[in-house]
């Protein structure tokens, strides 16, 4: 994190699970943060996470260990 930075964790919660999903970072190159800055910024977050949902193969982690037959 620089001088300046912003940051906002992202945690999501389903009945009884629930976990850090990631963050939101402003830094001061943005300008001021704004409430519109923050919903633009959380809706865009929200977009992607469902997009990954939506579209795990798009999405393979290449660092983790692969299920797939060799």
């Amino acid at each position: 994190m620089t001088p300046g930075e912003i940051t906002l964790p992202v945690h999501v919660r389903v009945g009884e699970i629930g976990g850090h999903w990631g963050s939101i970072t402003f830094t001061p190159e943005d300008g001021p943060v704004t409430e519109d800055k923050i919903r633009a910024q959380a809706a865009a977050f929200f977009r992607e996470a469902a997009d990954r949902l939506e579209n795990p193969d798009a999405y393979e982690d290449n660092e983790g260990v692969s299920d797939a037959a060799p």
